[in-house]
């Protein structure tokens, strides 16, 4: 049993020492090549570069006038966009409720002493789905429309009614809160959590956020 232990001390250290001059040689050449890409495209470019440096201030200047012909924003609105910027903050807690609900029931189902965790953890992330879904909609007030956008919003917005519903539920039924019937409930509420992270990291960084 110790030879085996040593044996594989040994492959584990032998892999790990081939990985990384090899890692290394793959970033040496990925910044060779993004070196000569830009010092080639410097030439290419040079002239178009510099009359868009000259170009640049006078497309600000314009941007900033037209901005200050638009009316000013109304204490209304910038009350509702200030709450709206909370929504990345609350959105977290029904993020993690739900699949811990899971979790939890998962594990404590013929278990009597996981029922007070599991309607606690259902009932907090139904009191703050909905509310992370009104801001989510006070966030994008203002925005263009996109497909992304719209996705997001009426995911979040089922996200949001089906966390209430089911703490509702468990409140109203705790005995029932490790049934089949709200652990696949909160199944589905797990997997549309997933997706719709998806859909909020690609507003964010973009569709290619995830890519390897």
């Amino acid at each position: 049993m110790v030879l085996i232990r040593r044996m594989l001390a040994f492959l584990m250290l032998a892999s790990l020492s081939a990985s990384v001059p090899a890692f290394a040689h793959k970033d040496h050449d990925r910044k060779q090549h993004a070196a000569e890409a830009m010092h080639n495209s410097a030439h290419q470019e040079g002239a178009p570069a510099a009359s868009r440096m000259h170009q640049e201030p006078m497309h600000g200047a314009m941007e900033m006038e037209h901005s200050a012909d638009e009316p000013p924003l109304t204490f209304t609105d910038r009350l509702l966009s200030w709450i709206g910027r909370l929504h990345p903050i609350i959105v977290h807690f029904p993020l993690a409720f739900f699949p811990a609900a899971l979790f939890t029931a998962t594990i404590g189902r013929r278990r009597a002493s996981f029922a007070t965790p599991v309607q606690f953890l259902v009932v907090a992330g139904g009191a703050l789905a909905p509310l992370s879904a009104l801001l989510g909609w006070l966030d994008a007030i203002g925005m263009d429309p996109d497909p992304l956008l719209t996705v997001h919003r009426w995911l979040g917005t089922m996200i949001g009614a089906l966390g209430a519903a089911l703490a509702v539920w468990a409140w109203r039924k705790p005995d029932q809160d490790r049934s089949g019937l709200m652990m696949a409930a909160l199944t589905v509420l797990t997997a549309a959590i997933v997706v719709q992270g998806w859909f909020g990291g690609a507003l964010v960084h973009g569709v290619d956020h995830m890519n390897w």
